[in-house]
């Protein structure tokens, strides 16, 4: 019986649950899509290219392979050969025209050794292996694409120098090549573009005759351990297809935790649209749920009528949604593909499991939004068959008016807080009070927003009667009158604008945070750094940059990670974590404004260091401490006295030492990953084509600004995604307000007014509804976008600059847009009905 009404209410009734079926299809669709984007990747196989001629790898990524790794893992009975490979980026230019090969991951070709080539499914096809300094043997992909053969000249780019070499031979791979391109030098040649650097990035090993590929992993493993201090596992070995993770090649699954957040996110805000989109439905169906229950239905009876109609909607709706969500995925495939997330390889796949997942997910969502709007049709006395209906005036509960003013006020309590300067700038209580203040923020918008529309309605009602005698006085009269109508559809709304505007906001704050906290700390007048994929930067250009007329001081930094253990330290106290090591070459208090205790930088010795103060009061360290050291490739600890504590800084690691300390080591001290220079402008001295960036202090901020935008892009347009969902559950809902007004549309009608002037009605009550929204959602964002401001100096000067204008009204014209499309369609339908029936 049950069943059965279930199956009559969706026959003879489709367009009270029309709405509902469209945001479940939506919903489902967005899930399905990026389901099946998470299903790929954690089946994800990175494609083994450079190492296809090796059976195992030991890998690692800044040189942490030293000559006495190599000679220990020669020295296993159960190896054959060892063979050490330097990878970098080697930019490779014809005439000053760089070459690039469509579909590489990187930007730049990869420099090799040639003694290595034996590790890559490379041969000569023509010429001879270099042996010079200035040869080199190019693939062929590479020689194809800039038209290349035997004696060519060709200009190289390594660590910001240029040289030309000859080029000697052009090598085919064997096997699939196809997301990378290659460059092989003269073994000696490489060591002196990288700087002087004995150590390598990889070691590939081959068996002895014999020799399985477990029992050398095993081998080797075990050759490997001693170099793997506690908590920074340096080097790591691999066979099969994991040989593919250590070409480095491909960004690790970093953003795949976020991708599964994304999916469940979705999942969450979806089953509240859809439960404000079944409350809709079941409003409209008052006044028959009110006759079941005249006629002796139970209240089992309904719960279970409507959740049967909840199933029968999820199916169909999984069912549209799954095809829908296979031609989007690609889409959403390209778009995390710009955020790095996966890589250009990465190609979307279709398995059964998300298409179970996206069919049980969509029966979860209907049935526990039904839950929700259940409780409503319970609500409904018998009595109520002939009142339900013309209900819609009363005012909204105070339930939601009190915890609406609560959320506020907590929120401004929160505020407060945040302006006191109880936290640390960067401490996690400090997020953690920010993330509860936006939370706060964004729900009171939520539910306050009838209010807003309510109030901003008295206001405007007498301008807008004026403009429009007949619609616009109607219309404000409606919005007033039934603001109770339309409190599901005002709360959707405002919540998703609410949240794109305060979530971007707080990004577009906290990336200029990051970039004047940088630059404040910035006494140099220029930074020269490598553009995106060329590697580093060499000592004979900072050289050459300090030689350079008119120019005071050019300091370069390169970094490394390192285990650090505090001597005398308790051993039951909690083990320190890998903290970077600043490399330093020149004097670093000339650049940066670096506050120290104790011995200038400058003035280290081989076995001094220095140390941040943050660093030194979680290690419970001090000026005279001696400190251990591990560095990336060794077997062994180093000690260091600290004779220095400086102020920490976001330019900087958590250590300082001079790049001399380590200067007889395989470890790399003559690249750098910025210079700072302090007068003449380097540009001068930088080749145009070496890439390398030559930055003001104030394009040096705007730069770092956009890198950490990049970086945490994914946020804002999760925001948005749920902002959609949003808006399309509002307009919805607003649509099918207005189907439940075809009386009174009729009676209009019947009283002369004209379609043209119902028309405009509908258009004034959707920009009524909706500009309030838009003013609520700026609100919020510009007051948390200005206590958050205030926290930083300066910051509040550049407020205006912080709040996304442009998504808000992208967003806001969207909705409204769509609102005043479908209100124009609804009062079409229903006059179109209207005629019909007088027929």
């Amino acid at each position: 019986m049950v069943t059965w009404l279930a199956w009559r209410t969706l026959r003879w009734h489709p367009g009270s649950l029309i709405g509902t079926w469209v945001t479940l299809v939506v919903a489902a669709t967005a899930v399905a899509a990026l389901w099946f984007v998470v299903d790929t990747t954690d089946r994800r196989q990175v494609p083994v290219e450079r190492y296809a001629g090796v059976p195992l790898v030991a890998g690692t990524a800044g040189g942490g392979i030293s000559p006495a790794l190599v000679a220990s893992v020669r020295s296993l009975p159960e190896v054959g050969a060892a063979v050490p490979e330097r990878s970098f980026p080697a930019g490779l230019s014809v005439h000053g025209r760089p070459v690039r090969v469509p579909g590489d991951q990187n930007a730049w070709p990869w420099g090799h050794g040639w003694s290595s080539a034996r590790l890559t499914p490379f041969a000569l096809r023509d010429g001879r292996p270099p042996l010079a300094r200035d040869e080199v043997v190019v693939d062929a992909r590479l020689a194809a694409a800039a038209r290349l053969g035997v004696g060519d000249r060709v200009e190289v780019t390594v660590a910001g120098t240029i040289r030309t070499c000859e080029v000697v031979g052009v090598a085919a791979a064997r096997s699939a090549w196809r997301y990378q391109s290659a460059l092989f030098f003269a073994d000696g040649h490489v060591t002196e573009l990288l700087g002087g650097r004995r150590g390598a990035d990889a070691l590939g090993v081959f068996p002895r005759p014999g020799v399985g590929t477990q029992a050398l992993r095993a081998a080797v493993a075990r050759a490997v351990q001693p170099y793997n201090a506690p908590g920074l596992p340096v080097v790591s070995v691999a066979t099969g297809a994991d040989r593919g993770e250590q070409e480095n090649n491909f960004p690790s699954p970093a953003g795949f935790n976020t991708l599964w957040f994304s999916v469940w996110i979705t999942a969450l805000i979806s089953t509240g649209m859809i439960a404000a989109a079944m409350g809709v439905s079941v409003r409209r169906r008052g006044m028959e749920i009110a006759v079941l229950r005249a006629i002796g239905a139970r209240p089992g009876q309904i719960r279970r009528m409507l959740l049967a109609e909840g199933v029968s909607l999820a199916v169909v709706a999984a069912a549209v949604a799954v095809p829908l969500g296979m031609l989007l995925a690609p889409a959403v495939a390209a778009r995390f593909r710009d955020f790095g997330a996966v890589s250009v390889a990465f190609e979307v796949g279709y398995r059964p499991a998300p298409m179970a997942g996206t069919l049980a997910l969509a029966l979860a969502m209907a049935l526990t939004a039904n839950l929700i709007s259940v409780r409503r049709a319970l609500r409904i006395r018998p009595g109520d068959a002939l009142a339900e209906a013309p209900a819609e005036g009363r005012t909204l509960g105070k339930g939601r008016l009190l915890t609406g003013l609560a959320l506020l006020a907590g929120a401004g309590a929160l505020s407060a807080v945040l302006l006191s300067d109880l936290f640390a700038p960067d401490g996690p209580a400090l997020m953690g009070l920010q993330f509860a203040t936006l939370g706060l923020t964004v729900s009171a918008a939520g539910l306050l927003a009838p209010w807003g529309v309510l109030v901003a309605g008295r206001l405007v009602r007498p301008v807008v009667a004026r403009l429009s005698p007949v619609s616009g006085h109607l219309a404000a009269a409606a919005v007033v009158f039934n603001h109770r109508r339309y409190a599901g559809a005002v709360a959707s709304l405002t919540l998703g604008v609410a949240l794109v505007g305060v979530v971007t906001g707080t990004q577009l704050f906290y990336d200029w945070r990051v970039a004047a906290q940088a630059v404040r700390d910035v006494r140099a007048d220029f930074v020269l750094r490598p553009t995106p994929g060329a590697g580093a930067l060499s000592e004979v250009l900072r050289r050459r940059v300090l030689a350079h007329e008119g120019t005071s001081a050019a300091v370069g930094i390169g970094s490394m990670p390192a285990a650090v253990s505090v001597e005398g330290r308790p051993a039951a106290r909690e083990p320190l974590p890998p903290a970077s090591v600043t490399l330093v070459t020149g004097d670093l208090t000339q650049v940066l404004d670096l506050p120290v205790r104790g011995r200038p930088p400058r003035d280290l010795g081989t076995d001094e260091i220095a140390m941040s103060d943050a660093l030194a009061a979680r290690a419970g360290a001090g000026l005279g401490s001696r400190l251990r050291i591990r560095l990336p490739g060794t077997a062994q600890d180093s000690s260091f006295t600290v004779t220095t504590i400086y102020t920490a800084t976001p330019e900087v690691g958590l250590m300082l030492l001079p790049a001399g300390a380590i200067a007889g080591t395989h470890l790399t001290s003559n690249l750098h990953e910025r210079i700072y220079v302090r007068g003449a402008d380097p540009g001068e001295v930088v080749d145009a084509r070496s890439a390398v960036e030559s930055l003001t202090r104030q394009e040096y901020m705007w730069r770092k600004s956009e890198e950490n935008a990049a970086r945490n892009r994914l946020m804002p347009y999760l925001s948005v995604l749920v902002a959609l969902f949003c808006a399309v559950a509002a307009v919805n809902s607003l649509c099918l307000a207005l189907v439940d007004r075809r009386r009174e549309f009729t009676g209009l009608r019947q009283l002369g007014m004209r379609r043209g002037r119902l028309a405009g009605m509908a258009c004034w009550e959707s920009v009524l509804t909706v500009v309030p929204v838009l003013v609520l959602a700026l609100a919020a964002c510009a007051w948390l976008v200005a206590v958050q401001a205030a926290s930083e100096p300066g910051g509040l000067a550049g407020t205006l600059s912080f709040i996304p204008f442009g998504w808000l009204a992208a967003l806001g014209g969207g909705a409204l847009a769509g609102t005043v499309a479908g209100s124009l369609l609804v009062i079409r339908g229903v006059m179109r009905n209207n005629r019909q029936e007088m027929a």
